[in-house]
């Protein structure tokens, strides 16, 4: 059996090499496309009465629900007690009307005797004409249509289990062919089978009116269990290698081999009880399989793509499994019919299809986080809530209102302590110290060295996401993002670090998720932040350095080198109380004193006359006002400090014998030009030291600049300086 089954996907390979996948999802296609028709087909050439019946024993008989077409003359609600035509009459029993035969009855001969029933009925439609006796003894006539029913008289479970066998089939087909060399897809494959064979089957005969002829409602009843038994077996078998190999490759067909003879051993009558024979090995399949969920869940602890495969299935699976089973399965086991409710719980199945297509698939498999915890949790809650209310009902047999207080107020005393034990203990949740992340980014930004600031990186990314890994990555990321379905995490350069890889989150019980990347962006983002306003203060600083070291070579510097040459010794004390005037603005008052540009060109054009007079240097500004309305005060200092520096580089090497200064406005911006008849100099080649570097950084700190050409006529040297007004 193994070496078929090799064979089996060694021939899926090379078809799929012959065949494109989009030319095998057609076949796939053109496969549902028939089944389906053949399914619709048999429903609609079957005579057609018009008439919809719901046995009710209170009542005393089948109530007509609605009528129509050759029933159009019988009142609904009227309460039919009996059926006759060509001289066969019968009375209209509970279990003629079941829809869901395989759970309604007990003994085989029960089975038996209701099949040979519903072709007694379906012989009474193919008549001419048959009768419907009432409650009261009243006859109605109908003439059934015998060329078949319309299709809009198929009931909305019917197309239910058109649609759930249609894509069931197409998502398990679907995952076979991008998947087939996977034993999980295999059995996927047969599920959808399975599938495709009694979903769309089942409402063929819960559709009918009375019923249909005794051959082909055993072959399509039979045909319902053969699929339902191929599911259960596919699920158990799968999950033997899903998401991990658990048995040898020929135990998952022996499980298959087991269900097709058990299913033989019931046809041919083996087993006395039908219920028993058609719900016993499919219910320890089903529920077996959480047993072998608990297993892969168990081996699955380190390995976090194959724990979140397996978790988008369980989702499904438990989800599905149990609904199904409370909604269906376990009433039958209770003699209740639930045929009604039947065709509505397939559409679970397609939940167990979409959790086994994103999990084999590997499809974002990283986006399964907590909500999913959550959903289990309500899940298991919810069961747990319906067996004891089964339970109090049967057993106890207290009434429905006590019995559903009863066990609401049992399961909240019992789940949710045990909610929050399993959010605990079995969920590894850890609470991350912010405050201890938040020192830790900081200290970052603190420390000097780029080694240590990456081992402290490294610390607040492993105390925030435990990975067993963590490595420089190959290729560096512009922002957090996940890779290898959510197996690792890459942090982006910042702040001069390199970008980093995570792997194996929660110390390798998760895989990294959104909210994760969500987390790094805030700790990288925190990072960035802290250093950058590390880097700005230390701007900050070096800036207002540059300031004092100015503001000493430009404003003490020039008074102090007044006093120096000067030979009046009240003019020399002035220029030392002047000088320790600055001196105390320069260390209290860095933005200036306040005073307007009016008053500070008046001082500068005072201090800046007495200094050249002591050399014997004429000075001419043009007495005019200057430009004063809305001048920022520090722009006004800044002019004053440069106005000293170029008085000192005058003084010093222009040679010069006459200066002359221009203030005035030019778009927006102060303009001053100072300009003398020296020697002159060249601008380019004379490398600058505090006095003319110190002349642009000054102009370049708010937002101007310094031109130097050549003076009037040739000789000396001009400066032109230009500020904005704020």
């Amino acid at each position: 059996m193994a070496q078929g089954a090799a064979a089996s996907g060694r021939l899926a390979r090379r078809a799929g090499a012959r065949v494109t996948p989009m030319g095998l999802l057609a076949l796939a296609l053109v496969i549902v496309v028939a089944w389906m028709g053949g399914a619709i087909g048999t429903a609609v050439t079957q005579p057609w009465l018009g008439i919809d019946l719901r046995f009710d024993g209170k009542a005393g008989g089948a109530v007509a629900e609605s009528t129509a077409g050759p029933s159009r003359a019988i009142p609904a609600g009227t309460v039919i007690v009996s059926v006759a035509a060509a001289g066969d009459r019968l009375t209209i029993e509970p279990k003629d009307l079941t829809g869901q035969v395989d759970g309604s009855f007990g003994p085989f001969v029960e089975y038996q005797r209701f099949m040979d029933r519903q072709g007694r009925y379906a012989d009474m439609m193919r008549r001419p004409e048959l009768t419907f006796t009432d409650r009261a003894g009243g006859s109605y006539v109908v003439r059934p249509q015998a060329e078949g029913r319309p299709i809009t008289s198929l009931g909305t479970d019917f197309w239910i289990g058109i649609v759930v066998g249609t894509f069931g089939w197409l998502i398990a087909a679907a995952i076979f062919v991008f998947r087939p060399g996977e034993t999980s897809a295999r059995y996927v494959l047969l599920s959808g089978i399975a599938t495709l064979l009694f979903v769309p089957i089942g409402p063929i005969y819960t559709s009918r009116e009375l019923g249909l002829p005794e051959t082909l409602f055993y072959a399509i009843n039979g045909m319902n269990f053969l699929g339902g038994s191929l599911y259960a077996a596919a699920t158990f078998a799968l999950l033997l290698y899903y998401p991990s190999r658990l048995a040898p490759r020929w135990v998952g067909w022996a499980v298959v081999g087991v269900f097709l003879v058990w299913y033989v051993a019931q046809a041919l009558g083996l087993f006395p009880d039908l219920t028993f024979a058609r719900r016993s090995l499919a219910l320890a399949a089903l529920y077996g399989s959480f047993g072998l969920g608990a297993i892969h869940w168990f081996r699955t602890r380190r390995d976090p793509v194959a724990r979140a495969a397996l978790s988008w299935f369980l989702l499904s699976w438990v989800v599905m499994v149990s609904a199904f089973g409370l909604i269906v399965l376990a009433p039958q086991m209770f003699g209740v019919d639930t045929g009604a409710a039947e065709p509505y719980a397939f559409l679970l199945f397609l939940l167990t299809y979409g959790g086994l297509a994103v999990g084999i698939m590997r499809y974002r498999l990283f986006e399964l986080g907590e909500w999913w915890a959550r959903i289990m949790a309500w899940t298991m809650a919810l069961v747990l809530l319906a067996g004891l209310d089964m339970l109090f009902l049967a057993v106890l047999q207290l009434s429905a209102g006590l019995s559903l207080s009863l066990a609401l107020l049992v399961s909240g005393l019992v789940w949710l302590p045990l909610r929050g034990f399993i959010a605990e203990k079995i969920l590894h949740r850890r609470k991350v110290d912010d405050r201890a992340l938040f020192e830790g980014v900081v200290q970052i930004g603190l420390t000097a060295g780029g080694g240590d600031q990456l081992a402290q990186w490294t610390e607040v990314l492993k105390a925030q996401f435990d990975p067993l890994r963590l490595d420089i990555a190959a290729a560096p990321a512009d922002a957090p993002r996940l890779s290898d379905d959510g197996l690792a995490l890459v942090t982006p350069q910042v702040a001069g670090l390199p970008s980093l890889r995570l792997e194996y989150a929660r110390g390798g019980r998760a895989l990294f998720s959104p909210g994760d990347i969500a987390q790094a962006t805030a700790l990288c983002d925190m990072l960035r932040f802290v250093v950058e306003s590390r880097d700005a203060y230390e701007r900050g600083v070096t800036v207002e350095r540059r300031r004092i070291a100015g503001d000493i070579h430009d404003n003490l510097g020039a008074t102090l080198l007044s006093a120096l040459h000067s030979r009046d010794g009240e003019r020399k004390d002035r220029f030392i109380r002047e000088t320790l005037a600055d001196l105390r603005s320069i260390v209290t008052e860095p933005t200036g004193d306040g005073a307007g540009l009016i008053e500070t060109m008046a001082r500068s054009r005072k201090e800046m006359s007495e200094r050249l007079a002591a050399r014997g240097i004429s000075l001419e500004w043009p007495l005019e006002d200057a430009p004063d309305g809305g001048v920022d005060s520090r722009v006004a200092q800044s002019l004053r400090a440069m106005l000293r520096e170029i008085t000192n580089n005058i003084l010093k090497h222009a040679e010069a014998t006459s200066v002359r200064v221009a203030l005035g406005e030019r778009d927006g911006a102060l303009i001053l030009t100072v300009e003398d008849d020296g020697v002159g100099f060249d601008a380019q080649a004379v490398t600058s030291g505090a006095g003319l570097g110190g002349l642009a950084e000054r102009a370049a700190g708010h937002g101007g600049e310094v031109a130097w050409s050549k003076g009037a006529g040739g000789r000396g040297a001009c400066v032109t300086v230009r500020l904005p007004r704020g």
